[in-house]
């Protein structure tokens, strides 16, 4: 505790020592014009980006932080010439404050913080396009997009904690990659049926996200886009959705074959039968996690792991053959985490045990049981659920429905 104290004590006699500023990247072919960084993007269509921002000017213990971006500019080498602002460039509000800890910002990397002291924002209807990056850690508790906007950087709002709720333009067609990821307070983010394709990311750890609707019109959702919200119960898709369903609450590609996303409010994890690959890393980052079951369907998890779900208890595996998986040791990306490999169950078919515990990542489990055998029913035993044409099971199917029959592993058409 007296380390601790006197670590505080250092880092804020170092914040006191400052001017209370953060540090810019000075932007490259960028011109200081009072406080403002900018720069020419045509001679000809006279328009022009906003690059960023004195920092000599802005303080990160400031009550208040509100930025108004000019929607002309006049440079000195032309000052009869005015210049439209249209973008606002990659990290232009982002600051960096090297070696202090994350107390009053957001991110520590690199021996640096990230951060955009900001948290609120006036943006001119003259600009089309916002950069990646470009408000990376705010202060923002909500960011409207303005309908001009027609360019969304990756990433743009990312880490920003507070932020709770986001409104993009209502023309938009995707969704870009890690748009709001660690976003860990956003709860409002209605997509709008214009969107087709959701990035890579996009909501990553959104941690109170507790409703997500996946409408007709997405086509693409990218890998970990909705991973570990761990407020969410239930993914709804609508039934005119070519691509997605979400029998059971659960986000799967349309053929029912893969995983896309699990909502992780739901600890006691269990992959329907019949999917056969696991998307991205979908199932992991599940710190509360408390057990994970693989269907005899899935054989090959090399492109995946679980080595955050730390807290998981018990695992079954239900393949026959240890399904396929890898791990690289030296860059620490294991399968499972080590607390896992220690003092978890894993449970697997009674004829392949020999198998697992000679399986170079499966044979790490100290502790190995047998048999999923006992729970596990023949297909001519096992219940068949039904499904109707767009993935929404059906409970009481009705005489004459063309629906999917699913048994154990296997799936088909029929007519009820």
């Amino acid at each position: 505790m007296r380390a601790i104290i006197t670590y505080c004590l250092i880092v804020i006699g170092l914040l006191s020592s400052l001017p209370a500023k953060g540090f810019h990247r000075e932007p490259e072919g960028a011109v200081k014009i009072g406080d403002f960084w900018y720069s020419i993007l045509s001679e000809e269509d006279g328009t022009a980006e906003f690059a960023g921002f004195d920092e000599t000017q802005w303080g990160i213990l400031e009550e208040s932080m509100h930025l108004e971006v000019p929607s002309t500019v006049r440079f000195p080498s032309n000052p009869d010439k005015e210049y439209v602002v249209v973008s606002i460039g990659e990290e232009a509000c982002r600051l960096s404050m090297p070696g202090i800890p994350d107390i009053y910002t957001t991110i520590y990397t690199r021996g640096c913080c990230w951060f955009t002291p900001l948290d609120s924002i006036t943006i001119p209807e003259t600009v089309t396009s916002i950069g990646a990056g470009a408000f990376m850690g705010s202060g923002f508790s909500e960011f409207i997009f303005p309908e001009t906007i027609k360019e969304i950087g990756n990433g743009c709002i990312s880490w920003s904690y507070g932020l709770t709720k986001v409104v993009l333009p209502s023309h938009t067609k995707e969704i870009p990659v890690d748009l709001c990821r660690y976003c860990y307070s956003l709860c409002d983010f209605d997509i709008s049926e214009n969107v087709e394709k959701i990035g890579a990311g996009a909501f990553f750890r959104c941690n109170n996200m507790k409703k997500v609707y996946i409408s007709a019109g997405i086509r693409e959702i990218g890998n970990d886009a909705y991973t570990a919200l761990v407020s969410l119960e239930n993914f709804e898709v609508d039934p005119a959705n070519e691509w997605y369903c979400a029998p059971d609450g659960i986000l799967l590609d349309k053929e029912m074959k893969t995983l896309i996303a699990w909502p992780f409010a739901r600890k006691d994890v269990k992959v329907p039968e019949g999917v056969e690959r696991i998307a991205g890393e979908a199932l992991n980052w599940g710190f509360e996690l408390t057990s994970l079951d693989l269907p005899e369907s899935l054989t090959d998890i090399s492109n995946t792991t679980f080595r955050y779900d730390e807290s998981l208890e018990k695992v079954t595996v239900r393949s026959l053959v240890p399904p396929a998986c890898a791990e690289n040791e030296s860059g620490n990306e294991f399968m499972f985490h080590r607390n896992v490999y220690s003092n978890a169950e894993l449970w697997v078919p009674d004829e392949s045990v020999d198998e697992y515990r000679a399986h170079p990542v499966w044979g790490k489990f100290k502790n190995i049981r047998k048999t999923v055998g006992v729970d596990k029913l023949s297909a001519e035993e096992e219940e068949a659920v039904y499904y109707s044409l767009d993935g929404q099971k059906v409970d009481n199917p009705e005489r004459g429905q063309i629906l999917i029959r699913r048994i154990g592993g296997a799936a088909e058409k029929v007519r009820y």
